[in-house]
């Protein structure tokens, strides 16, 4: 199982490139930002699946952490040119500060 989240990430991320490399409208600068946040949420998916915490914290945050990864790449793929002033930006940093607190605690949470 634990295998099979790299390799749905590592097959998502070719596929955003292809379609990167293909649609001419798609921005170089959003296709590799939207493979950099790919790449991050299936290694903290990945994290989460292999930490020793209790099987309610890991499919608990995995599917957490599916839903905003979601929403991390839909701001990745919308997101202008300009990175001043770039409120999509924002989100999605915030979002991946906000999945790293909750990694955080849980792990935290789970040793007590």
């Amino acid at each position: 199982m634990k295998n099979l989240i790299l390799i749905i990430g590592t097959l998502l991320i070719v596929l955003n490139t292809l379609i990167g490399f293909i649609v001419t409208d798609y921005a170089t600068m959003n296709f590799l930002l939207t493979d950099l946040s790919l790449a991050l949420s299936a290694g903290i998916i990945y994290f989460v699946a292999c930490s020793k915490m209790a099987n309610g914290y890991k499919i608990g945050l995995a599917l957490f952490f599916l839903f905003t990864g979601i929403i991390r790449v839909f701001c990745m793929v919308f997101i202008p040119s300009v990175l001043e002033n770039n409120v999509l930006l924002l989100v999605a940093v915030g979002i991946l500060l906000f999945e790293l607190v909750c990694v955080a605690v849980a792990l935290f949470a789970s040793k007590k």
